[in-house]
């Protein structure tokens, strides 16, 4: 009976602990450096003065998606994406904890 309530507790918890990743967004983020509309910046004349710009890219109906983050909003989108890919591990433990309880039985 004790075994059956220590299991009950490790389920809920593990379930409890997928409401608490907070905002998420599916992607990776990633930059890419860019050449500026302006004629006279030195990004046209140099490469290595190219100016960085972030994306986020996801597979949707196996097209990968893009969507240009601006500077405004890239320490909101680094955290949920970082959000998502802890909400995946935490998936996966109590999935992994679920087909255990499956296999003992």
């Amino acid at each position: 009976m004790k075994y059956k309530t220590a299991v009950q507790r490790k389920q809920k918890k593990l379930i409890r602990s997928l409401s608490q990743v907070g905002p998420i967004v599916e992607g990776t983020l990633s930059t890419v450096r860019r050449i500026c509309g302006n004629p006279g910046c030195r990004c046209r004349t140099n490469p290595a003065k190219k100016h960085p710009a972030m994306f986020l890219t996801w597979k949707e109906n196996q097209i990968t998606q893009t969507l240009y983050i601006p500077v405004a909003h890239l320490e909101e989108a680094e955290l949920w994406s970082k959000n998502y890919k802890r909400l995946k591990k935490q998936i996966r433990k109590v999935s992994d904890f679920h087909k255990k309880l499956l296999r003992s039985k």
